[in-house]
């Protein structure tokens, strides 16, 4: 079922990129050149020309356009986790584990309630989200504090839960795997 979907969003993104370069080279004629003559400098008492409205924005192509950069970033965050990590770079200790975790974390949970309550698995004012922490934010570090790794873990653990409950009864459900995000 997983690798279904996942085939079926490769697929809706292949198709998207497609349809987006035959709308970019559709404006493209390599039969015609193009000379831009020079702007002169308007005068300083002269009056601006009303402009031209632009023409009305596509939903197709807006969308095609939108869904580019979540296909930029995952191909970015892959080249991120394959990069050499630099001779200056912090140790990867047990606390920066947990510290890059919980951010990670932070991230995909607001993309995590972004699916769930557009599927209406959660409703309402239970899809709003509590002001983020500025420490979501920071660079992962190994000295964050124990005692405070486990408080920021105890946050993410309660803003998440609403999310992750609703999408993993919904899993479990369609699946009928009673252990469907189980992580024991």
């Amino acid at each position: 079922m997983i690798v279904r979907a996942k085939w079926e969003d490769s697929m809706r993104v292949k198709a998207i990129l497609g349809v987006a370069c035959m709308v970019a080279l559709a404006g493209c004629n390599p039969q015609e050149k193009r000379v831009e003559a020079p702007v002169p400098a308007a005068a300083p008492q002269q009056a601006a020309a009303p402009m031209t409205p632009a023409e009305p924005l596509d939903p197709f192509v807006v969308m095609i356009g939108a869904e580019r950069w979540t296909v930029i970033l995952d191909k970015a965050l892959d080249a991120a986790r394959e990069a050499p990590d630099p001779a200056s770079s912090p140790e990867r200790t047990d606390m920066y584990r947990a510290d890059a975790a919980l951010k990670r974390g932070a991230a995909m949970a607001i993309e995590v309630r972004n699916d769930v309550c557009g599927k209406g698995l959660v409703t309402g004012a239970a899809c709003n989200l509590p002001e983020w922490p500025a420490w979501t934010r920071e660079l992962p570090t190994g000295d964050t504090p124990i005692a405070e790794i486990e408080k920021r873990s105890d946050w993410l653990s309660s803003v998440m839960s609403p999310f992750t409950d609703a999408a993993c009864a919904s899993g479990r459900k369609t699946s009928g795997d009673e252990l469907f995000c189980s992580v024991e």
